[in-house]
Formats: C-alpha cells, sequence, structure tokens
C-alpha cells in the first residue's frame, strides 16, 4: 500500500509525463531517457542510485464510479502514460511508512532499495524525514522534506 501525498509543493513544480518500461508503484525514483512517440512523455528505468533519481513517480489515477478501484494497489502499467515530479529543495511530501525503511523522525534520507521510496542515510542525504501524522483511511505516514 504505497501513497504519497504532495503536501508543500510549488504550483509551477515541473512535472513530466512518463511511460512505464514495467509496472511501477507511486514512490519509485526514476531516470528519464528519451522521448516517447508523441513528443511529449519520457521513457523511464527505475533509479538504483541516487545521482539517477532524476523524477519521483507520483500518478494521480481517475476512477469514476468503479466499485473495485483501490488505490492502495495501484500501478503505473506497463506501456502506460503516468506523472513523476522533480522534487526540488523545500519540498514536502508525505509517504505511507511502507516507503521508509529503517529510519525515524530527525534521519536523512536517500532512495531506497531498488529505488523505491527512501531508506536511512548514512551521510546528509537528499531529504529528512521531519515527522509523523495520520491521514484519514490511510493512517500513519511519514513526513519528507526534500534537500
Amino acid at each position: 500500500m504505497s501513497y504519497v501525498f504532495l503536501d508543500r509543493i510549488p504550483a509551477t513544480e515541473h512535472n513530466e509525463s512518463i511511460v512505464a518500461t514495467q509496472d511501477l508503484t507511486n514512490g519509485q525514483w526514476l531516470k528519464l531517457g528519451v522521448l516517447g512517440a508523441d513528443g511529449e512523455s519520457r521513457a523511464v528505468e527505475v533509479a538504483t542510485k541516487p545521482e539517477d533519481a532524476d523524477v519521483f513517480l507520483a500518478d494521480a489515477p481517475l476512477s469514476y464510479d468503479d466499485p473495485h478501484f483501490d488505490l492502495s494497489t495501484y500501478k503505473v502499467k506497463k506501456g502506460t502514460t503516468g506523472r513523476a515530479f522533480h522534487l526540488g529543495k523545500g519540498d514536502v511530501i508525505s509517504v505511507t511508512t511502507d516507503l521508509v525503511k529503517g529510519a525515524k523522525v530527525g534521519d536523512s534520507l536517500t532512495i531506497g532499495d531498488n529505488g523505491l521510496g527512501f531508506k536511512k542515510a548514512e551521510d546528509k542525504g537528499m531529504a529528512m524525514l521531519i515527522g509523523t501524522e495520520v491521514k484519514q483511511n490511510v493512517g500513519e505516514v511519514f513526513v519528507i522534506a526534500i534537500r
């Protein structure tokens, strides 16, 4: 169950239309590739190290009156288009606890294993875990400030 909340990002935040080369979960760090056939979307690969983490997947699916739709199991399917963000210094996001490994409030963070979410960094990292909150219908989330 991977939820991402864009708590405090600018209205002008740079985002990318991406085309998944495999099924992707929200909270995945991605490396941008070439333009797609439409001339706007970009092919992506899963980022495996911080220097390859160009964008953060935070897709917002639309579902109208589908009684079987479940956001907790949502994925951007291979070959479909999703939305990813160029996160920058000062941006604040919240993610479900499954997207943060081995860290507590006050710890520095880097990208998680296989580019999914975050894990505790040994150095300054790319972000800081600044708090926890409880979101209705979701549960506990970690609040993260991007550096």
